[in-house]
């Protein structure tokens, strides 16, 4: 592992994340607050991509053990990454196409939505093997790689947020068609200058002896209690991180009345937040250990999203952006956080089955996170013929979710996954060579 890998690795990360930004921090508001289109619908698209996210444990299963072009995960890498690019990109163009043709449009939007998701599905699992695999035997390149990999992740985010909005002003959907277009050619230009020579040879670590079974794979994970608490722990962060990605915007456009531009501004803010303690949590977790750093940030968000509720009720979106900086601090810490623990759980003989847990566990959080925002909101918008409040409920769901997730890591501990998995990693090879 080298410094070269550690940029190359940052910028397929980087290329990935990119096309996740204009669809959930821009196309969701125009959907909800302009096309005046249900929140659950919305967040029923967003999500739907997630859905098919357990075939990550079997493509990250079967990487380990096969390679493609001697290689076990570039080629995957590629694939995933150009599916999320164009996919991402043609989403703007599937939304539009349903005002003109309600049927095919909705057809289009679904495609275009599967397309994106399943490609950042393929992507994640595989660049996160790779930094399994580049890492095993220097573990001390595994923290320096995930803190400058999560670090330019966040910067470009930021960036991608303030191209957007400066592209978006003023509004037309020719200008929208523009800016998804330019983060489409960036991904583009990120992924293949990642990808170009960082994987020399085949660097997956097979499962010994096990069966080309995926049940087997996921029998690994089913018998592991310390894994089955772990993987409910990041449902509720992620569930709880990620259920403002279709509600934050359009709260500041019906809440506060903020512009397509400013709305788009917000994942800068966050983003800025993020950032902050991305860099300065690894010296914190050095300081009072993973855990407490993972408490600690748990916290700090659960009171943030309180605060976005205080800035909707007060009208002010000075508090409101602020509110928005300070989710971004609380969930930067829990990130790096959690990100350090997922990466220390993962057996050495079964980097990419580990890994794909992992994802599935990221993405069907994600999935609930966003269909369960736009239930609730649509849900007490009904009830009330009051949309702020429907929002307002979502924000205190997650700050209740997180206190969940404080209270399910108290059982968890990476001495007691190692144990288990060990133990279920013989028994699986056992039956394997039965």
């Amino acid at each position: 592992m080298n410094w070269r890998k550690v940029i190359q690795l940052t910028l397929i990360h980087v290329a990935v994340t990119i096309t996740v930004v204009p669809v959930t921090s821009t196309l969701n508001r125009i959907m909800i607050a302009d096309m005046q289109m249900s929140a659950l619908f919305v967040s029923l698209l967003v999500a739907l991509p997630y859905l098919l996210s357990p075939l990550q444990v079997i493509l990250g299963n079967w990487a380990d053990r096969h390679a493609v072009w001697g290689q076990h995960r570039s080629p995957w890498i590629i694939l995933g990454g150009l599916m999320a690019a164009f996919g991402g990109y043609f989403t703007a163009h599937a939304v539009y196409w349903m005002q003109a043709d309600p049927v095919l449009g909705l057809l289009a939007s679904i495609a275009a939505f599967l397309v994106w998701g399943v490609g950042v599905n393929i992507a994640s699992v595989s660049y996160l093997s790779l930094v399994g695999d580049l890492t095993a035997d220097t573990p001390e390149w595994r923290s320096r790689a995930v803190s400058v990999m999560w670090t330019g992740m966040i910067l470009f985010i930021i960036l991608t947020s303030l191209l957007l909005a400066r592209l978006l002003e003023p509004f037309s959907e020719e200008a929208l068609y523009l800016a998804f277009g330019a983060v489409w050619a960036a991904a583009c230009l990120f992924l293949f200058a990642g990808v170009a020579g960082v994987e020399r040879v085949a660097a997956g670590r097979p499962l010994q002896n096990s069966a080309d079974n995926p049940m087997m794979a996921f029998r690994l994970l089913a018998d592991n209690p310390t894994a089955q608490r772990f993987f409910v722990y990041l449902l509720l962060v992620l569930i709880a991180i990620y259920a403002q990605d279709v509600v934050l915007e359009p709260y500041g456009a019906e809440a506060l009345g903020m512009s397509v531009g400013m709305t788009a501004r917000l994942t800068s803010i966050w983003g800025v937040g993020l950032l902050i303690t991305l860099v300065g949590g690894t010296f914190l977790i050095r300081r009072v250990g993973k855990r407490r750093a993972a408490n600690m940030g748990a916290g700090a968000t659960a009171l943030a999203f309180l605060l976005v509720i205080f800035a909707g009720l007060l009208q002010s979106p000075a508090l409101f952006m602020g509110s928005v900086l300070a989710v971004g601090l609380g969930a930067g810490l829990l990130t790096v956080a959690s990100l350090s623990l997922m990466l220390d759980m993962t057996a050495p003989q079964a980097v990419g089955l580990y890994m794909g847990a992992w994802g599935v566990a990221n993405f069907v959080g994600r999935a609930l996170g966003n269909i369960s925002s736009g239930l609730v909101r649509d849900g007490v918008y009904w009830l009330s013929n009051n949309a702020v409040a429907g929002y307002m409920a979502v924000f205190a769901l997650e700050a209740l979710s997180l206190v969940l997730a404080v209270w399910v890591f108290r059982s968890i501990s990476v001495e007691n996954f190692h144990r288990d998995a060990e133990a279920q990693l013989a028994h699986v090879l056992a039956a394997a060579a039965d």
